[in-house]
């Protein structure tokens, strides 16, 4: 199954967050189209992987910088 991909405007904001015993990094951005939330403010789920470009893929979506 392949994840969605939501695109995101301006720079996302990370931050590590602690859930029990394990710290995760999640990310903060104003998302464009996202399948439930729509187009908002949104914070992500844990994030997974971060690209030089810009682009980070979560637990549950991959987003895109928009251009």
């Amino acid at each position: 199954m392949s994840k969605p991909i939501v695109e995101y405007q301006g720079t996302a904001i990370f931050e590590d967050r602690i859930y029990g015993d394990a710290i995760v990094e999640v990310a903060h951005v104003f998302a464009i189209g996202h399948p439930v939330l729509g187009s908002q403010a949104v914070r992500t789920s844990v994030v997974v992987e971060k690209h030089n470009n810009g682009d980070f893929e979560t637990l549950n979506t991959f987003y895109r910088k928009e251009i």
